[in-house]
Order: structure tokens, then C-alpha cells, then sequence
């Protein structure tokens, strides 16, 4: 273990703000329309201040986007009125805003506060609140000029269409105000957003559609499936028009074509006429395509429709994209976030050129952002360097060779290690196991490509493989008959040990059948493997094919060398992750709870259970059922009960902790108590050890020059990379270790945070040790991976939830019904858990969720 230094994308807050700030409530109306989108409300509210009122806003508050406004002096209450776009409008003109401004109750927001928060560690509705202030000085300027969301803010520079969508992706910056043991920090750090592809509406609508010719937006019927997909992606969207590009209007709904032959009365009561000649007579602007679809701007209660033609209008930039994307999107969003280390860090400090119209870091505009200024707030524009540690890279221990019993060593360079000439520590067999090709472009020779592959990797990694019994081309429209008609050849289902399943690049209706099939209702294990995949096929592939099925199938690839789980083993104990996933803003699906534990001596084999629970609810009231479930397979197994237990818990937010250690905590003691209880057992309850892991906090670690010794081929910090100290939490233990060797771009770390810690004491060398060392028995790789491997498994858990259900029932989680954000008004959740199925008896113990 060495100590070293490393850089962080840390700026030290030198001086807080000396003035206390006082809290309005705002709230913004039109008589009967909707109150505007935030970037508006961000435009009115600057215009309110600079044009409306400059004398009354001196100097000028600042404004959280939503509905709370600062001001370091007093603003008289009462109601200021103020045009969106036009000044000089006349006073009963459309785009006038009545903004009423009133202020809090309560005391006064003193920035000091927050050195309560630096020195006690104690959070309090003052800390938080004078905490958030800080945050909005910090990016108010940067808010004012660029479309962005809660902490980061997004430019065009550089922008990229994702190949196939109508999406395009954005890079910019996230900022943050931190609290660390006697100081603030602010942590800026690169970023990536999906926005709404803009431009030219028609080129937009050929976009979604993914047709090339314009005619095919000559959509007459409303009914449609083009007409429906186009509707959904439109509506509330912002757009300019060519007639008065000044104003922004928001999509209502769209108008079947042909739009040019669309009547309506002139004035709303004038003579009939058409689109086509109002436009022609009105602005000289003949359309070029009548027959095509139009764009309904006015709102339910407006006294007559407004319709727009799609080729007069243009999509705004810099609408944030807050939908899932696809996992075809992902390699496209990876390739676009990626940034080597030094220019990821060069960026921060610098940004991206010299040009006005490049990227701008935000620590670039300290020194001039005038709402800092103005309250007196300093931040310091050298990176903080932090003191590290390099932990010691556990070796992985793998099974004998042909000449003996000595087990096989083998030291991961760079986070990585190869397995060739190794064979599995525990290999399994694999005599009986099928092949089921649902691409009937996969030609015979290919099909014999795969088994060959398969055969030979397995066995060279010390498995016993028979010859495959059974190869069928399956019945793509009846995927369950085909594998019961597989299985019913092989003996039934507790004979089979594995199908293998070919499956089209592009096929994800019928995997989630064959994986809800095989897992919920026959029993067996499947491997799905892709055409894209096995055309390109090499032995590596087949290599990592093969670690997965012995996982599968109940065998161990590698275990750990490491002192800590040395000391784990002198009494028997679990290792559990936990993690909950929930569906995309307006997705009206519950979420899905997972909970996997180790039910072997080394930690390496795990099993898995999920639950369905309210949408975008992270504490579950299942936690202690689950892990009463947990306790009693492992019993179960080894006739022994656990002495202690080690809690891995994935995506809970900082504000969140004090709810997890009040329930979550609370619930696993609970459910020890009752397996005690119901058991009878003997002896005191298990030590608890609970940790929480992030994996979407934004700093990162640069080694201080190219070739020191802390840095690898790469020009990231090297793997084992442990931080402590300087960015320490003051409410918890917390730590940062950086696990894995980044293959492309800049290495993440996880951030871990202790809760609890019954079985170490807080001892933070011991955690980091067990942590690092749960990295590297992740069974689907031979690289060390950047969260432990029981977390990763929870999530993965948690992504197989749609194969829980019926496809048949239309009820799966994949996220493609949206809903305008009641999911928890609307969705009937007893009726999903009625159609959620468990696993099957037959894998429940198996590592199925691979």
C-alpha cells in the first residue's frame, strides 16, 4: 500500500457569503394559461429584474427556476407584471405575465450556516437551505444563457445526432456546492445531455419517423401508428415560427393533412377560409407542402384552434431529452462522453478552446460571475489536490492444471487479467443442453460455428461438456411451444443443465419471452445470444460466453486472494446488494426492488429475489421479508446461521441516508430478530456492517503529471486508487476508491458512505480492503469493475424484472407507456403484483440474472 497525491475536479470556497438573504415565493399566471416552462420562467424573471423593474431588483436575486427567489435586500411584496417577449406591448396584448412576489415566514438565510454543516456535521433546514443559496449563486449566471437542469447546464458546441433518433446530444458542465470537513467545496466535472433534436420541424418529424422523403408527413388519419408516434414525441415541445420568429409557442397537439385545406373562420367568427390562402394572402408565403400534417399551438380552453404548418416552424434547442434511451443508444452516448483524463481535466480548468463560441468552463467565470460578487463569494481556481492511497491488487485464484493440485495465481495488471491456460476454480459439466436458432439467417454452419465455440472454450476452462442433444430452429410466433418441445425432449426440465438461444440482433420481444418462459414458468437456464454477435464471434467471446454459463450453472470462475475475506471465513457470513430501479419520468410502471446475497464461504456464488413496488419509491416495506428469505436459504444450505452480515446499497442520494439508517437498518435487525425467533437459534444476532455505494457522483481523479507513479497507460489513476481524506463527508465515514482500469475515457470511483459498521468498528482500511477485493468477482468478466460485484448483481436484478411477466398480459416494464406524471394516482399496484411472477423452484439458487 503506497501513499500518493492526485488532483481532483475540487475548487476550494475561500469566502462565503458575508449578506443574509431573504426567501420569496413566486408564482407566475396568465388568466387561463398554463403557467410557462422553466426556461421561461427563467426569461421572466430575468426580464422582471433587468427591463420591468431595475430599480426594485438592486442588485439583482437570485431565482431557483421554480418558485423560491433570493434577494440580499428587501423587495417589496405585491404583484409586477411582465411581458415574455415584447416590452412595449400593448397592455391587453397576449404575453403578459402578473408575477406575485410575497415573502417567507421565517428567519433569515445566513450563508455562515453552513459551517455548522463543515464543522458538526449536522444538517438542519438552515444548512440545507443556506447550502442550496450557495448552489444558486454559484450557477444562476451560467442558468441565465444556457438550457440546463438541476446542477448542470448544457452548450451546442460540438452537439451530435444519435444515429436513428430524433435525439441529439449536448455536452456541458455540472457544478455542485460540497461540504467537506472545515471547508465548502464546489465539484465541476463534464457532462453529457440528450435534447430533443432541433431545426426545421420537418426534418425533425423524418427523424422520428426515420423516413427520408417529406411525403410520407402527409399523415390524414389521427389513428395512425406515424400519426400517434409523432403526436407523442411532439407535444410540448417549443417552437418558433417563421412568421414571428420573437415568439415561442408550445406544441398542443398535431392536425392530420392535408394542413393547407384546413378551414377555420378568420378573427375566430370572420369568413371561412383555408390555411393555404390565409398564409398566401397574409404573409405572401405559399406552401410547399399542403397536404402535410399541422401543428396545433392553442390550449383546451382557447376560444378558437390555432394551426400551424410543419414546414413555417422550427423545434428550440435545448430541450432536455428525460426519457430512457434505448440500449441501442448506448454505445453512441459512451463514445460521446468519453474524454481522456488530461483533457478532461484541462477542460475544467480551461475549457474546451479559445473561441467565444466553444465550450466555457464555469470556473472560468468565477472571478466574473457577478451574482458571487455581489454577495461576496470567492472560490479558488486551482484544482484541489488530495492525499490517496494505492490498496494492494488482490490476485485471483483459479482452479489446478492437468499436472497437479496447486491452485493457479494470477496478479490483474492494469484492472485486468487473462485466463488463458486457467481453468475455473469450481468448473461445473454440461452434459445435457440444447441449441434454439430463432434468426433463420443464421445458416446451419453458423449454428455449428457456435457449439463448436462454446464446446471448446468450456472445456479448455476445465468444464465437462457433453455433445449438445438436441439443435432446433425455434417458431418465432410460438416461442414458448418451441422451448416446452425442447425440454420434453431432454427429459424434462430438472434434467436439462442450459439452452442455448440464438436470437436476431434486434429481438427484444422474443428474448423477454424466452427469459420469462425459461425463468418463471418451465425452470431452465438460458443463454441468449445475439446474430450481430456470434457472426463477429472470436475466442474471446466465446471465452466470456463460457464464464457465464459456469456462473449459471452453479460453479465459481475465480475466487479472491485477499486478507479480509481470509478473516470473513473464520465465522460464516453473508454479503448482500441491494438496489431498487425505477421507470423514466412519466412512465407509468412501478419500480422494481432486488436484493442478492452470498450463500457460499467465499462470496462469489449469490442468489437473487425482486419485488415490484410504487413508482419511484427508493424504501421498500419488502427489505425485511426479503432478507428473512436470505437468512433462511443460507441456513438452509449450511446448516449454520450467518455471524455476520455485510449490506452493499446501491442508489440512495445523500438526503436520503437519514431515512435508510431510520427504515432499511432497522428492517434488516428486524429480520434477523425474526429468524431468530422463528428458528429458535442459539447465540447472539449477526453483526451488521451497511454501506451505501454511489456511482453518479461527478469527481474524478487525475495523477499530478504523465508519468508519475499513481497513473496508468491510460493516464488514469490506477485501480486500487483509495480517497479518504480531503473530500471527506462531515456527516459520515465515507470513501472513494477507483476499482477498475477505464478502457475508454476517464475513470469514475464509487463512492461509498458508512452507515453502520458492527463488524470492523469504522475501521475504514478494512472496508476498503473487502470492497476492492468484492471488484474482482464480478463472474461475467476478467476485469476488476468500478462497484462491488453484489451491487452490480442487484442491478442486474432489477433489470430482469420485465421478465417476471406475461408478455402476453401487455403489462412490461420496458417503459414505452408514458403518462403526464400520475403514475401513482393511476397505477393499480396489487394487480401488478398479482401478474409478478417468482423464479422458478428449479433456478432459484443459480446466478439466473447473468
Amino acid at each position: 500500500m503506497a501513499n500518493v497525491a492526485v488532483i481532483t475536479n475540487a475548487f476550494v470556497i475561500k469566502s462565503l457569503p458575508t449578506k443574509p438573504f431573504h426567501q420569496y415565493d413566486v408564482f407566475q399566471s396568465e388568466g387561463n394559461i398554463d403557467s410557462p416552462p422553466p426556461p421561461k420562467r427563467q426569461r421572466l424573471i430575468h426580464a422582471l429584474q433587468t427591463i420591468a423593474y431595475p430599480n426594485v431588483f438592486q442588485p439583482q436575486a437570485v431565482y431557483d427556476g421554480n418558485k423560491l427567489l433570493y434577494a440580499s435586500h428587501i423587495v417589496p411584496d405585491g404583484i409586477y407584471r411582465v411581458h415574455g417577449s415584447n416590452p412595449n406591448a400593448p397592455p391587453g396584448a397576449r404575453g403578459w405575465y402578473e408575477i406575485k412576489i410575497s415573502r417567507t415566514k421565517g428567519t433569515e438565510v445566513v450563508p455562515s450556516h453552513v459551517n455548522q454543516l463543515m464543522t458538526q456535521g449536522s444538517a438542519t433546514t438552515q444548512t440545507i437551505t443556506a447550502t442550496n443559496l450557495l448552489q444558486l449563486l454559484l450557477s444562476q449566471a451560467a442558468n441565465l444563457k444556457y438550457p440546463n437542469n438541476t446542477r448542470a447546464y448544457f452548450t451546442p458546441d460540438g452537439k451530435r445526432q444519435i444515429p436513428g433518433m430524433a435525439v441529439e446530444l449536448w455536452r456541458g458542465f455540472f457544478q455542485s456546492v460540497r461540504p467537506s470537513i472545515g471547508r465548502m467545496l464546489v465539484n465541476v466535472d463534464m457532462t453529457v445531455a440528450a435534447m430533443y433534436l432541433s431545426g426545421p420541424l420537418i426534418d425533425v418529424a423524418m427523424a422520428v419517423l426515420n423516413v427520408r422523403d417529406a411525403r410520407k408527413l402527409a399523415l390524414h388519419n389521427d389513428r395512425s401508428e406515424d400519426f400517434k408516434k409523432l403526436e407523442k414525441y411532439l407535444k410540448k415541445r417549443l417552437i418558433t415560427v417563421q412568421t414571428n420568429p420573437r415568439s415561442v409557442k408550445t406544441i398542443r397537439g398535431l392536425v392530420p393533412g392535408p394542413v393547407g385545406r384546413y378551414e377555420f373562420h378568420r378573427s375566430g367568427s370572420g369568413p371561412v377560409t383555408t390555411i393555404g390562402i390565409y398564409y398566401e394572402e397574409t404573409y405572401r408565403i405559399t406552401l410547399r407542402f399542403p397536404d402535410m400534417i399541422g401543428v396545433l399551438t392553442s390550449g383546451k380552453s382557447a376560444p378558437f384552434p390555432v394551426v400551424i404548418p410543419l414546414e413555417l416552424c422550427k423545434l428550440n434547442p435545448g430541450q432536455l431529452y428525460k426519457k430512457k434511451l434505448p440500449p441501442e443508444a448506448t454505445r453512441e452516448v459512451v463514445s460521446f462522453a468519453a474524454v481522456n483524463p488530461a483533457d478532461r481535466l484541462r477542460t475544467i480548468r480551461q475549457g474546451a478552446g479559445g473561441r467565444p463560441d466553444q465550450l466555457r468552463s464555469p470556473v472560468q467565470e468565477y472571478a466574473e460571475n457577478q451574482f458571487m460578487l455581489e454577495a461576496g463569494m470567492r472560490v479558488d481556481l486551482n484544482a484541489l489536490t488530495v492525499p490517496g492511497r494505492l490498496l494492494n491488487v488482490p490476485r485471483l485464484v483459479y482452479g489446478p492444471g492437468d499436472h497437479g493440485n496447486t491452485p493457479k495465481l494470477i496478479t490483474p495488471r492494469d484492472g485486468a487479467w487473462n485466463v488463458l491456460h486457467s481453468r475455473f476454480y469450481t468448473p461445473q459439466s454440461m452434459m445435457r443442453w440444447a441449441v434454439v436458432n430463432f434468426d433463420h439467417r443464421i445458416p446451419p454452419p453458423t449454428v455449428q460455428r457456435v457449439i463448436t465455440g462454446i464446446t471448446g472454450c468450456c472445456r479448455e476452462l476445465g468444464m465437462t461438456v457433453g455433445q449438445v442433444n438436441c439443435v432446433r430452429t425455434g417458431d418465432m410466433h410460438n416461442v414458448k411451444q418451441t422451448l416446452a418441445d425442447v425440454i420434453r425432449e431432454l427429459g424434462g426440465a430438472k434434467e436439462v443443465d442450459i439452452i442455448i438461444v440464438l436470437l436476431p440482433t434486434r429481438a427484444d420481444d422474443i428474448r423477454t419471452l424466452v427469459k420469462y418462459t425459461s425463468d418463471c414458468e418451465l425452470g431452465v437456464r438460458t443463454q441468449c445470444l445475439r446474430e450481430q454477435n456470434i457472426q463477429r464471434a472470436n475466442n474471446q467471446y466465446w471465452n466470456n460466453v463460457a464464464l457465464k454459463l459456469n456462473a449459471r450453472l452453479g460453479g465459481v470462475n475465480a475466487l479472491v486472494d485477499s486478507p479480509v475475506l481470509k478473516e470473513l471465513k473464520s465465522k460464516p457470513f453473508m454479503i448482500m446488494g441491494y438496489d431498487v430501479s425505477h421507470p423514466s419520468p412519466g412512465v407509468n410502471r412501478p419500480s422494481v426492488c432486488s436484493l442478492v446475497w452470498s450463500h457460499d464461504q467465499h462470496g462469489a456464488a449469490y442468489c437473487a429475489t425482486t419485488r415490484v413496488q410504487e413508482p419511484r419509491k427508493e424504501i421498500t416495506n419488502d427489505l425485511k421479508d426479503m432478507v428473512v428469505d436470505a437468512i433462511l436459504m443460507f441456513g438452509n444450505k449450511h446448516r449454520v446461521a450467518p455471524a455476520s452480515v455485510y449490506f452493499y446499497r446501491d442508489g440512495v442520494s445523500e438526503g436520503e441516508f437519514a431515512q435508510v439508517q431510520n427504515t432499511e437498518i432497522e428492517a434488516i435487525k428486524g429480520a434477523f430478530e425474526e429468524v431468530w425467533r422463528k428458528m429458535k437459534l442459539p447465540g447472539p444476532l449477526p453483526k451488521l456492517t451497511f454501506l451505501v455505494v454511489g456511482k453518479r457522483h461527478h469527481f474524478s481523479f487525475f495523477p499530478p503529471s504523465p508519468n508519475d507513479e499513481v497513473g496508468d497507460r491510460t493516464g488514469n489513476c490506477r485501480a486500487g486508487l483509495v480517497v479518504d481524506k480531503g473530500l471527506a463527508n462531515p456527516q459520515f465515514p465515507d470513501f472513494y476508491l477507483q476499482s477498475h482500469a477505464a478502457i475508454k475515457g476517464t475513470s469514475r470511483s464509487g463512492h461509498y458512505t458508512v452507515l453502520l459498521d458492527e463488524n470492523f468498528g469504522g475501521n475504514l482500511g478494512k472496508l476498503q480492503e473487502l470492497s476492492f477485493a468484492l471488484c474482482h468477482v464480478y463472474a461475467k468478466a476478467t476485469r476488476s469493475v468500478s462497484i462491488p460485484a453484489p451491487v452490480y448483481y442487484a442491478d442486474l436484478a432489477c433489470a430482469r424484472g420485465k421478465f417476471h411477466i406475461d408478455p402476453v398480459l401487455n403489462m412490461d416494464l420496458d417503459g414505452s407507456t408514458t403518462t403526464d406524471g400520475k403514475e401513482e394516482a393511476t397505477l393499480d399496484l396489487q394487480r401488478w403484483k398479482a401478474v409478478y411472477q417468482s423464479i422458478n423452484a428449479n433456478i432459484q439458487g443459480s446466478m439466473y440474472f447473468l
